[in-house]
């Protein structure tokens, strides 16, 4: 008779009876005719007293416990599909509202991150109820709550994290399903593939190139002398579009201002470097801006393929900033020619309210947006 290795036939039992090994020899350790339906060829088998205490598979097979509680292992499977019901529809919750508020996302996105949300909703509640899964949730005793690696991260990182969370979550429950709920991970195998086709289309969307007409720029020329802290007061005021222009600097150090720059751009302001291709693509900027004096936009474009080329084949208009008049009549007439985008251009001294200016134009700009979009929708 062959035997687990290390393991003697008659260990000293730990709390009354004797335990009893058997390995390909049941019959001869068995205290029962035939071998229990828990067991199978090649088991190892605990007897305490007489009765089978455990059974364990000898080949990569699942542990059994004769007589175990399975109502214990049933909530221990629930707790898990509990807490990922509650990360996925949660993460999916933060991509919509990232979507509906902050990018203005399109309706199509927005709609199908919601009824994937729902669906999911739906599908937990049909095959465990969602009153059952509250009932066994246990926080108080949970030992992971406290762990937390959040660390700082803008808008976009927030989406392709959860993004992340979502598809995690729907696999863990894909796969804790099949032991009490075999019908069910087929549900959540679907849904981890729809959440698939939707991230790729968000995604593309987020990082898309391009600029949404009406658009107020900022165009900023920088010197030696112009102090850093304008820069970012401007790309505070969140302008559509920054644009930072070299004035009379050598290129190294108009390099590590724009490099400076970069690290403090949102995602919902597109940078632009004024006639330099070259330091656009080396500061990872999303594109340059193109007057006659530059390289023709033809040029641009094999140096630069997919980023923003912006120049004046579109109605603009170039507003010195110390120039301008921020009175209602001065607003309605700029915005009845039909203008594409506004150029505020700063000059060498940049005025100390340029954050009022650039966020009373600005708030204009959306409105007439909006009123554009509304004129259009009309038409059709």
């Amino acid at each position: 008779m062959r035997r687990a290795k290390g393991v003697s036939l008659n260990s000293s039992p730990s709390e009354g009876g004797g335990y009893r090994w058997g390995w390909k020899a049941k019959q001869r350790f068995h205290p029962h005719p035939a071998p229990s339906p828990l067991e199978g060829e090649g088991d190892i088998v605990i007897i305490c007293s007489g009765v089978i205490y455990r059974t364990i598979r000898r080949i990569n097979a699942p542990v059994t416990k004769f007589g175990e509680n399975t109502g214990l292992i049933m909530n221990s499977i629930l707790r898990i599909i509990d807490a990922n019901f509650n990360r996925a529809r949660e993460g999916m919750r933060v991509i919509e509202d990232a979507l509906r508020f902050y990018y203005n996302g399109d309706a199509s996105s927005i709609r199908n991150i919601k009824e994937l949300r729902h669906s999911l909703s739906i599908i937990v509640d049909k095959h465990f109820g969602l009153t059952g899964l509250k009932r066994v949730r246990d926080t108080i005793h949970d030992k992971g709550k406290w762990l937390d690696t959040r660390s700082r991260e803008d808008i976009k990182q927030i989406i392709e994290r959860n993004f992340m969370r979502v598809s995690e979550a729907l696999r863990v429950m894909e796969e804790y399903s099949r032991a009490i709920k075999p019908e069910a991970s087929s549900s959540f195998h679907n849904l981890r593939f729809k959440l698939y086709r939707i991230e790729k289309d968000v995604l593309l969307y987020i990082n898309k190139k391009e600029i949404h007409l009406p658009f107020l720029s900022v165009l900023l020329e920088v010197g030696r002398k112009t102090p850093f802290k304008y820069i970012k007061m401007v790309v505070d005021s969140m302008p559509d579009v920054l644009i930072l222009r070299s004035m009379a600097i050598d290129d190294g150090y108009f390099l590590k201002v724009t490099r400076k720059t970069r690290k403090i751009i949102p995602h919902n302001v597109k940078y632009l470097i004024s006639g330099r291709p070259d330091i656009c693509l080396i500061c990872n900027a999303d594109g340059v801006f193109l007057d006659k004096k530059d390289i023709p936009c033809e040029e641009a474009k094999k140096i630069l393929q997919e980023r923003i080329i912006l120049t004046d084949n579109i109605k603009i208009v170039n507003i010195p900033v110390r120039k301008i008049d921020i009175t209602r009549a001065f607003l309605k007439e700029l915005f009845t020619e039909g203008i594409d985008g506004i150029i505020l251009m700063t000059g060498k001294d940049i005025p100390k309210d340029i954050k009022t200016i650039i966020k009373i134009i600005k708030k204009e700009v959306d409105s007439y947006g909006r009123r554009r979009k509304e004129k259009t929708a009309g038409k059709e």
